[in-house]
């Protein structure tokens, strides 16, 4: 789509907390491959070493990894694969959670031949302040021409054309309606939008099958069915390859 056709950019003020959920199970990977300590210890550096480096050594882990890395094989709702990456968060923790079991569901149907059992795995959710006054609000009326190619769950063609041109305008954080269900989620362009370090940190256990993500933690018990990911077909609704 040209960028002549998108709303003319307005920005607004945003100060709030936003929630990310992280799969925390590196220490448990490297625990099973080697015999002891010492040795988890040598492999989980050298494992660092071979990472991108930070760009900001001062910045928390937690808010710095998702700058370190390229951008997925289709890039992101926002970004293109020639671009930078972005942080994605929550506005809502039920929208973190379904953001996340969506993504289990796309592991699972990656998989050439999945488990005969569900695969457990353990998540940080991390909360952290968010600020800036170069904020587009993408659920704003603006946007209601284009907002069922925005939140299409088969096609970034628009929101990454609408990502591309919103960084050229001097964006540095995005809001806007999560294509998986109610709720509201952010992308951030920069480290700039950072108020203040992570916290709230708190672990979630999530059970993955081919027709049911079950996420546990803090704030209770979540069930997320494949359904709600799917099409009439019954089957995920993805990005195509």
């Amino acid at each position: 789509m040209s960028a002549s056709r998108f709303p003319v950019t307005a920005f607004n003020a945003f100060c709030g907390e936003v929630v990310r959920i992280v799969e925390s199970q590196e220490q448990v990977a490297t625990t099973r491959i080697v015999g002891n300590l010492a040795e988890q210890d040598l492999l989980e550096h050298m494992l660092e070493d071979s990472k991108p480096g930070s760009i900001d050594s001062s910045l928390h882990y937690l808010l710095s990894t998702p700058f370190r890395y390229p951008p997925l094989r289709h890039g992101s709702r926002f970004g293109s694969t020639l671009e930078p990456s972005l942080f994605y968060a929550s506005l809502e923790l039920s929208t973190c959670l379904q953001e996340c079991a969506y993504y289990r569901f796309i592991f699972w149907y990656d998989m050439a031949s999945p488990p005969p059992n569900p695969v457990t795995t353990q998540h940080t959710v991390f909360r952290v302040e968010l600020q800036s006054d170069r904020c587009v609000d993408l659920q704003a009326s603006a946007y209601d021409n284009i907002r069922p190619q925005l939140q299409s769950p088969v096609s970034y063609a628009t929101s990454q054309a609408l990502g591309s041109h919103l960084r050229q305008a001097g964006a540095r954080l995005l809001v806007f309606a999560s294509a998986r269900g109610p709720g509201s989620n952010a992308a951030a362009y920069t480290t700039a939008v950072f108020a203040g370090a992570p916290g709230g940190q708190e672990l979630w256990n999530s059970e993955l099958s081919s027709d049911l993500v079950l996420l546990r933690g803090a704030g209770g018990l979540f069930r997320f069915p494949l359904a709600q990911f799917a099409g009439d077909d019954g089957r995920l609704l993805r990005v195509a390859a």
